[in-house]
């Protein structure tokens, strides 16, 4: 494969592991979600190194914005190739994206 879609797929993976990270986190306090939301973020925003915290507490989160660039980087890169699975790729890359614009607002 090209260096390119290599560089791709792990911007593609970062931003999954990201989205998955959060949904399995919600997952396991299911209750606080239901409850407050304010709790839930700061709990997560526990979760990290500090120096890793402010990139997760301001609102907007500049989290999101640099997600948002990686999965459109990526899904721009797997759109420019031919197969099938790539366009795949591409699409669920640029849906990934626009989940996270919610995180903005």
């Amino acid at each position: 494969m090209k260096k390119r879609i290599y560089i791709a797929l792990i911007l593609y993976l970062l931003g999954l592991i990201n989205i998955i990270d959060w949904y399995v986190f919600c997952y396991q306090n299911e209750t606080l979600a239901s409850q407050d939301f304010k709790s839930l973020k700061a709990k997560y925003i526990e979760r990290f190194p500090d120096i890793f915290k402010p990139l997760y507490s301001y609102n907007p989160q500049p989290t999101a914005f640099i997600y948002i660039i990686i999965l459109v980087i990526s899904g721009v890169i797997f759109i420019n190739e031919k197969k099938t699975i790539f366009t795949i790729l591409a699409i669920t890359s640029f849906l990934f994206a626009f989940q996270n614009l919610f995180s903005i607002m």
